[in-house]
């Protein structure tokens, strides 16, 4: 069976899509940004932090398979793998990041700031710009090095001779998943949490984890279910892909849930102000839409629906659910980080525009 899409017609309407969705983010972007300078690194952070983020995560999932020796997602690995390519980007996405703090553009506070506790202990140490760079180049690195020796050496499988490239990852895949955990954490330190540096929070990369884990389940299932319909998989995808795809939805909507509560109510509980104007500001000035919105689409309706066992196996109505998880991953994003941008301290307040460059 030949598995080359290039000159499909699939191939063409996503790329016809893709560019089109790409001109309508550049638009929205700039037309935010005509609004001021804070609006558009609102939604550069934002788009930067969702792609990277899954695109990340979309070797993860590989790598996981190899780690497990999991039979069944052989035969939708490879989607997985192809949008991991996007790692090869993030280096240039970056730069803007790199040239915001470098350049002292008042995106990132702690940048030439007075304030001692950003300029002395730990956080001095770790707060500062020629670190902060070198930190994310270190990011960029290892998932290109990742996805060279896992994502690579899983292609190279197609026209092995032997097992020997599987045989390879089934030994690299631990060590991989380490450098995985490791800097999808910090770089969700870095990249999201640093914007507000006087917060903090043990567990926001495990956090920001979840979201990503169940975003790129979520694609991977209707990217699945779209190339089932062209008859593209035939053969290949039954019912029990999409059961198993359903599964791991449901599951860490639960455990996206867990952690979302445990950061909520350790720091309720703790009751120091460093930590609780996080919630403050965020319970306040319409961004308090967006805290329950995220409570309601990223828990309740996805647990409720994903429940049944019958539309976790139904291809039709589970993407609804994929679909559904997606956007509540867009929400969550967008209550983190766009009321950084909303204002100062407790006049931050939400903005059309912010929402229009996320």
């Amino acid at each position: 069976m030949n598995y080359n899409l290039n000159d499909t017609p699939f191939v063409k309407k996503m790329q016809t899509m893709a560019f089109a969705m790409l001109a309508l983010g550049v638009v929205l972007l700039g037309a935010s940004a005509a609004g001021g300078s804070q609006n558009f690194w609102a939604g550069y952070i934002m788009g930067f932090q969702y792609f990277t983020g899954i695109g990340a995560t979309m070797m993860f999932f590989s790598t996981i398979g190899f780690l497990m020796n999991v039979g069944w997602s052989a035969a939708i690995r490879r989607i997985a793998e192809l949008l991991s390519f996007f790692v090869y980007l993030v280096p240039i996405l970056a730069i803007p990041i790199l040239i915001a703090v470098m350049g002292d553009l008042h995106v990132y506070h702690w940048v030439n700031s007075s304030d001692e506790h950003l300029t002395h202990g730990f956080k001095g140490f770790y707060l500062n710009k020629l670190f902060f760079c070198g930190r994310i180049v270190f990011y960029c690195l290892a998932w290109i090095l990742m996805h060279r020796f896992i994502i690579g050496n899983s292609i190279k499988q197609d026209t092995a001779t032997d097992i020997e490239p599987t045989r390879k990852n089934w030994k690299r895949a631990a060590p991989f998943i380490l450098l995985y955990a490791i800097t999808i954490t910090f770089e969700a330190f870095d990249v999201v949490m640093s914007l507000e540096p006087h917060w903090f929070s043990t567990i926001f990369g495990v956090y920001s984890f979840a979201g990503h884990w169940v975003s790129t389940v979520s694609i991977i299932l209707i990217l699945v279910n779209t190339l089932d319909n062209g008859g593209y998989l035939k053969g290949l995808v039954s019912r029990e892909h999409y059961h198993d795809l359903g599964k791991l939805m449901f599951a860490f909507t639960v455990f996206w849930t867990y952690i979302a509560f445990s950061q909520y109510f350790i720091i309720w509980y703790a009751n120091i102000p460093e930590e609780t104007f996080f919630y403050t500001n965020r319970l306040q000035g319409g961004w308090e839409v967006f805290g329950w919105s995220s409570l309601f689409i990223h828990f309740f309706a996805p647990f409720l629906f994903l429940l049944r066992q019958d539309i976790k196996r139904n291809p039709r109505v589970v993407r609804i659910g994929a679909f559904l998880l997606l956007f509540a991953h867009f929400i969550d994003l967008s209550w983190v980080i766009l009321p950084v941008f909303g204002g100062h301290g407790e006049h931050t307040h939400f903005s059309p525009m912010l929402l229009m460059a996320g």
